[in-house]
């Protein structure tokens, strides 16, 4: 017997009308959804017209971040004490006009804290406002440097003019990069003791669109339902929590206080945060400004006005865009299969891209491609081997999903209960999607004429149908079934049934409830999807060169690219194999970029960190450079980043794969050229003068006096027991180290500073290492 014909009904399953509608509509989809995404998220609205600002005034604070940006202004440096005046002269003009406006120029507020193993003493430099309201109640604002300054001297000036509901606190304070000292010495200040609320303005990247990075309760989180063009996500909380980003503000500072309040912060193009492309000269133009502005004003005009609950309570926030089954068991496997085979194929190509650095864009483009590619072959081959009536394929696979994202659910709310992690939100609209789309299929199995079940009794004499199903091929079937027409089958038993339009095989005319079906299933799930992939890759990709693991960051967005995919993939069978060969040429295309471009750029640059220390009293001078330890170490590609410097050349340089001072990095150190820190040209010898007095069992005094510097702190701690026997009244020996600090960078003053910045290729750009660019140490002895 001739085998049966079966190419004329591939054909017609792979290209006929309905399918090209289904593709048609999943692929405007997901157009429209990452068009959109990448239109929000890539683009910074522009501000409106100075008689539509309301109250603000956009061109003063331009000028005001033009004034206090013009060189860099770390805490040890003269060029702070200078921004500190501006500041100060502005905001005396504001309190002289306005008499329930108070300044306080705080340079009496000091403490002593410890934490991460060291203990840090503070004389505060901070400048206050408190603006009285009209009742007792206070709420509080504070801010990072540059942006979130100016926008705060608009707020004190607009509440100076609107005097709020409740009397309000704004620090502006001095000493956040080191340690968040300014935010502990405002906690010393008696003003620290009347805030319940705050609200953070923070700088962890180069303008873009501020995000609500942190919160602390539901009831403070509700003021950013005030905000006009609000962005925001949990998950970048639960990314702080697990180190991913490593920064840290002071928002925990005030909440550690007993304070509830908000994190607004910029977060994109990290790779220029804490380096000379930090400006207001590469923003471009006012439009973060604004956002920032406008967003400050909404919010904090929101925690003036409401008050907070007793106990407080997790937040969950995001960005928002926009019974007839037959005993087939067949059915049953394809989900599974599909899940797996996206999740492997996916998760595999993002630990190979994990090795190269790439392209955030392209990456995510050859991620998504490859997890739909991963679930449309397999539905293609099952289909085909395992053949099933269509509306009872899709509703299994319906049905599956929905079990899957009820799981995920659990899991999600179990995150949110014990672990306090509410970036999981998206398993509650994916679960919700599919379930609406589980029971839109159920409803239209109703609608469909019984067909006989394989397998089961016929009633007649206790004969069952023959699971024998082939394809009609005779001159005459195919005569009354063209190409474009649904096939049919015959199932033989001893009275003969024909199922044709019983499901199996695409119809030609695409019912609406499949199309809502796709819709529940897809849209909103896939634009928080979207939204929330968008968000990581500009805020984690730029975060390798702090040294988190690029195993972390690639994989987090294959993870984001699986949830774009499973939506389609209860009817990922129906989907045109055009779409197929199209995504694979996309995998190939942008996976050999992947692999193959360099991921750097003056535009994206490679922050690379450095510091010179030396040795005060033996004169040993070492200049540290800590990066990718794969561009610090010789290879077959390219030369290591240090090899062009001329100070290299003649001198040894010591590397080492991993960097005491930052996880992740390597570090190389090689004789450095002597700086002048202290303007005079005074020797090193004499750059500290210091003495050790013991006064008592366990106590002494230290007197430290450095030149030209305002830090200095005490480490490397020894204890010399040796000698001490157990139970002696002796105290042992202690040795330790003194360091003072210089983060005043000036050409000329630090001669290995400007040979990094000279002559290291015009891909990377130079951050300080640790608080200051130059460390003198002395060692001292108790």
């Amino acid at each position: 017997m001739r085998p049966p014909n079966i190419v004329p009904y591939i054909k017609h399953a792979l290209f006929a009308p309905g399918n090209i509608t289904i593709t048609a509509l999943i692929v405007a989809i997901y157009a429209a959804i990452f068009i959109s995404s990448i239109v929000v998220y890539e683009s910074v609205p522009a501000p409106p017209k100075p008689q539509h600002q309301r109250g603000l005034n956009l061109e003063q604070a331009w000028r005001d971040l033009q004034l206090i940006t013009q060189v860099p202004h770390p805490y040890n440096s003269h060029s702070n004490g200078q921004v500190r005046d501006y500041l100060l002269h502005r905001l005396r003009g504001i309190s002289h006009t306005y008499p329930h406006v108070e300044l306080d120029n705080d340079r009496i507020s000091n403490g002593t804290y410890s934490g991460g193993g060291r203990v840090v003493y503070f004389e505060g430099d901070n400048l206050l406002v408190k603006i009285s309201g009209k009742t007792g109640s206070v709420r509080a604002g504070a801010t990072d440097d540059g942006m979130g300054v100016v926008t705060l001297l608009q707020l004190v000036e607009y509440y100076a003019r609107n005097r709020p509901k409740r009397t309000t606190v704004f620090n502006i304070n001095n000493g956040e990069e080191d340690w968040l000292n300014g935010a502990h010495a405002f906690l010393d200040h008696p003003w620290s003791k009347l805030p319940k609320t705050f609200l953070n303005l923070e700088g962890a990247g180069n303008g873009g669109r501020p995000i609500l990075f942190r919160s602390s309760s539901f009831d403070v989180t509700t003021a950013f339902r005030s905000v006009s063009r609000p962005h925001g996500s949990s998950l970048s909380s639960d990314a702080f929590k697990r180190g991913l980003i490593r920064s840290g503000t002071d928002f925990s500072v005030y909440e550690e206080a007993g304070m509830r309040g908000l994190d607004l912060a910029f977060y994109r193009r990290r790779a220029r945060y804490h380096t000379v492309f930090d400006s207001a000269a590469w923003l471009g133009n006012q439009n973060s400004l604004w956002i920032m502005m406008e967003s400050a004003l909404e919010a904090g005009n929101a925690l003036v006005s409401a008050g907070t609950s007793g106990k407080p309570v997790d937040a969950v926030y995001f960005d928002r865009l926009i019974n007839r089954f037959k005993e087939d068991k067949k059915v049953w496997i394809h989900a599974p299969v599909r899940l797996v085979a996206t999740l492997v194929a996916t998760l595999g190509l993002a630990a190979i891209f994990a090795i190269a650095y790439s392209s955030s864009y392209v990456v995510a483009a050859s991620l998504v491609s490859v997890a739909i590619l991963a679930i449309i072959i397999p539905a293609k081959i099952l289909a085909y081997y395992f053949p099933s009536p269509d509306p009872l394929l899709t509703t299994a696979n319906h049905a599956i999903f929905t079990v899957f994202w009820w799981f995920a659910l659990c899991i999600a709310t179990g995150a949110l209960n014990e672990k306090h992690l509410g970036g999981f939100y998206y398993a509650t609209f994916a679960y919700a999607g599919q379930l609406f789309s589980l029971l839109l299929s159920l409803g239209a199995m109703l609608h469909f004429d019984d067909y006989p079940t394989l397998g089961q009794p016929n009633g007649a004499g206790g004969d069952h149908l023959m699971a024998n199903i082939k394809m009609v091929t005779t001159k005459e079937q195919m005569a009354k079934n063209p190409m474009n027409e649904p096939a049919c089958f015959s199932v033989h038993t001893r009275p003969s049934i024909s199922i044709c339009d019983s499901g199996i095989g695409p119809s030609k005319q695409i019912p609406l409830d499949l199309v809502a079906e796709i819709l529940f299933s897809l849209l909103f799930p896939s634009i928080l999807a979207s939204g929330t992939m968008i968000m990581l890759l500009t805020a984690l990709s730029q975060t390798l060169a702090d040294g988190n693991s690029p195993m972390t960051v690639y994989l987090a967005i294959g993870f984001l690219s699986v949830l774009l995919a499973l939506p389609i993939a209860p009817v990922a069978h129906r989907i045109h194999t055009g779409a197929s060969f199209f995504l694979a040429l996309v995998v190939f295309t942008t996976a050999i970029y992947s692999l193959t471009a360099f991921p750097f750029s003056p535009l994206n640059p490679l922050k690379v960190y450095a510091q010179q220390t030396i040795d005060l009293d033996s004169g040993i001078n070492k200049v540290h450079l800590v990066t990718l330890p794969s561009l610090n170490l010789y290879n077959k590609d390219q030369p290591p980043l240090w090899y062009s410097l001329p100070s290299t050349q003649r001198q040894p340089v010591f590397c080492s794969s991993r960097s005491k001072e930052k996880d992740g990095l390597g570090s190389c150190e090689w004789p450095g050229l002597v700086p002048n820190v202290t303007l005079d040209s005074t020797r090193p010898s004499h750059w500290i003068k210091s003495s050790v007095t013991k006064i008592g069992r366990n106590v002494a005094r230290f007197e430290v006096q450095g030149r030209n510097t305002r830090r200095w702190a005490l480490g490397k701690w020894f204890t010399d027991r040796r000698r001490v026997q157990r139970n002696s009244a002796v105290e042992p020996n202690r040795t330790g180290k003194i360091a003072c600090e210089w983060a005043e960078w000036d050409l000329g003053k630090i001669p290995a500073i400007d040979e990094l910045r000279t002559f290291l290729p015009p891909w990377t750009v130079v951050s300080k290492l640790a608080d200051g660019l130059v460390e003198g140490t002395r060692e001292f002895k108790i």
